[in-house]
């Protein structure tokens, strides 16, 4: 895959001018405020590192300022409404498999409704026959196709909602017009979407967040900054009792302390790596499906609701998706096609245009996902004129007596391989980033 020249932190501020003042906004998928601050008050992605590290107050963040684009993005009013309007009809369509019977039928006494669900869209090219190719030259004449949104993958699990929070501190620090722009629907001030998450995430008496092996995560600089922002402690499945009334305990410190809610960030399939100790992680879960408590993301939705379900339901403005042994049926040559295990992450085992031999020769094709491929649309150029796409992340509280609600809006800023962080390289733009709301946007109106 073509690799792009790796950029320096440091960006010139006639550079960025130019680019913005050369370029049309009027149909773009990002709001005009995006490109005059970029402009007018450009950023380092060494200055976002620290700013975020400092409002986090977590040392556990990479040596290498690579995490966070240093460019503040603004979503068009034009893609925030297809953002808003398309997540609305996924999760319609996914709610008759959101209900806490499907929890309860695989054996757990006190499970409830998914409460969560994060879905990725990517910003493609309009043309849904475009061909795909992984020359970045091939995207010189892109932008004139116009642009869509199409769907990536949704799982019912809570990712990076920290990190978005405090990306929108540093970017309302750094670009005051933005904190009127707030990555989130239908709370006006930032002390509302504190406490109606502090509810959601962390409520109860004494909450804890649960995790497996969290010191070890790449994922840890966002762990650590949620267990100081809701004030829990973190703890590993090893330090769990539950006791013969089904109320849960941690031991820590030589200290044993009752918990009534558990921000979870388990994945259960990852116990079975417990290989030195087979008891416990035999009988770790039977015990924890009697614990009395509430869950905020439920270790059992992990599995339930997943891009795998995307085979098994007609989803609103979306292509059709099938599982691998499937794959013939959506008429496209293998080469056009993404094929994606379903139980992986990260970028993980992945096949981009592969041939028709690897799709045929798909293990446990059942756990494949095979989806038609789009060609990224190119959102914004670097300095020498290399594109730069985007991916957006929408993280949805999920409650039964109202719609889904738009928790945080992220978007990650990549080159020419992936979305995923593992890939980022500390390039021009690239990283995560907010997707801040258009200037006034109305989302009651949609």
């Amino acid at each position: 895959m073509h690799q792009l020249a790796t950029s320096n932190n440091s960006v010139h501020p006639e550079c960025q001018a130019n680019f913005a003042a050369t370029t049309d906004h009027s149909n773009h998928p990002f709001h005009a405020l995006t490109f005059e601050l970029q402009s007018k008050v450009p950023q380092t992605k060494q200055r976002m590192h620290e700013l975020w590290t400092q409002r986090a107050g977590t040392p556990h963040v990479p040596e290498q300022p690579v995490l966070f684009s240093e460019w503040p993005i603004v979503a068009s009013q034009r893609l925030q409404e297809q953002l808003t309007r398309r997540v609305q009809a996924l999760c319609q369509t996914l709610k008759p498999y959101l209900q806490k019977e499907r929890v309860q039928a695989q054996g757990w006494q006190y499970g409830g409704g998914a409460d969560v669900i994060t879905v990725d869209y990517a910003i493609v090219c309009d043309k849904m026959d475009a061909e795909v190719s992984d020359d970045v030259n091939d995207d010189v004449n892109a932008e004139a196709e116009g642009w869509d949104i199409r769907l990536v993958e949704f799982q019912a699990f809570t990712s990076l909602l920290t990190m978005g929070y405090r990306l929108h501190q540093v970017h309302s620090q750094l670009w005051p017009q933005l904190a009127d722009c707030p990555p989130w629907q239908k709370l006006s001030t930032e002390q509302a979407w504190l406490d109606r998450s502090r509810n959601w995430l962390a409520g109860g008496d004494n909450p804890v967040l649960l995790e497996f092996q969290p010191w070890q995560r790449g994922t840890l600089f966002d762990l650590h900054a949620a267990s100081i922002l809701w004030n829990l402690p973190i703890i590993e499945p090893g330090q769990i009792d539950i006791d013969a009334a089904g109320r849960l305990h941690s031991k820590q410190g030589g200290v044993r302390q009752h918990h009534d809610k558990i921000l979870n960030r388990l994945i259960l399939s990852e116990l079975s790596e417990l290989k030195d100790d087979q008891q416990f992680s035999s009988q770790f879960l039977p015990q924890l499906k009697t614990a009395q408590l509430h869950w905020h993301s439920h270790p059992a939705w992990y599995f339930l609701v997943q891009k795998g379900l995307a085979a098994d339901i007609k989803i609103p403005f979306e292509p059709e998706n099938v599982k691998g042994h499937q794959w013939r049926n959506l008429n496209l040559p293998a080469q056009k096609l993404v094929a994606k295990n379903i139980y992986s992450c990260g970028g993980k085992d992945l096949h981009l245009g592969p041939d028709a031999q690897t799709l045929d020769q798909l293990q446990d094709a059942e756990q494949w996902l095979i989806q038609p491929r789009f060609r990224p649309y190119p959102v914004m150029r670097t300095q020498s004129g290399s594109p730069v796409y985007a991916e957006v992340r929408l993280i949805l509280q999920l409650e039964e007596t109202s719609e889904a609600r738009i928790a945080m809006q992220i978007v990650r800023m990549y080159c020419a391989e992936q979305a995923s962080a593992s890939f980022f390289q500390g390039r021009e733009g690239e990283g995560a980033s907010i997707l801040h709301t258009p200037p006034g946007f109305q989302f009651n109106a949609i």
